[in-house]
């Protein structure tokens, strides 16, 4: 992944130095902003790879959400549904695909569409009710993005999430 990005730097660097004189401004950014989308393209599809193998290596049933991330409901949960403003308590584990674990939280709460919490989050725990289960593989423009957390999540990192919902409000 880090090559990816040092790639894409190049590429950047390359663009920016290949301009004559005689480019106006606003072609350099139009260039540099289509450099920027292929490479976006190229590393999403990149993660949606890893992820499509790595589920098929698990031989696990999951569905692809049409956000980008893998979903497998283990248990749906029962009402109340949860929907955007709800107050919800979770156990999540959260690992990278190579099994090393980043966190394991208990009782996490957070307002669904309404706190900050990751992307991915906020929309595939619709998919559960009160006592669910499911497992979510989330590429990392759902997650952290390129920074990561500056703690235990590196950059681009693909993430799966075991999750147990234990509340609902």
């Amino acid at each position: 992944m880090r090559n990816i990005l040092i790639y894409a730097g190049f590429l950047l660097s390359l663009t920016a130095c290949n301009c004559s004189g005689n480019d106006s401004e606003e072609q350099l950014a139009n260039i540099n902003k289509n450099r920027l989308i292929n490479i976006n393209k190229y590393l999403a599809n990149k993660d949606f790879d890893i992820m499509r193998h790595y589920v098929k290596r698990k031989s696990w049933k999951m569905s692809l959400s049409g956000e980008g991330y893998f979903y497998e409901i283990l248990n749906k949960g029962e009402p109340p549904e949860i929907t955007d403003k709800k107050q919800v308590t979770c156990d999540c584990r959260i690992s990278l695909l190579d099994g090393t674990l980043c966190y394991n939280i208990k009782n996490k709460v957070f307002v669904v569409k309404g706190t900050d919490e990751i992307y991915g989050l906020h929309h595939a725990i619709k998919l559960l009710g009160n006592g669910g289960k499911a497992r979510f593989i989330f590429p990392s423009h759902l997650t952290y993005g390129i920074r990561g957390d500056f703690d235990k999540i590196p950059p681009r990192a693909i993430l799966l999430y075991n999750v147990h919902v234990t509340n609902v409000k």
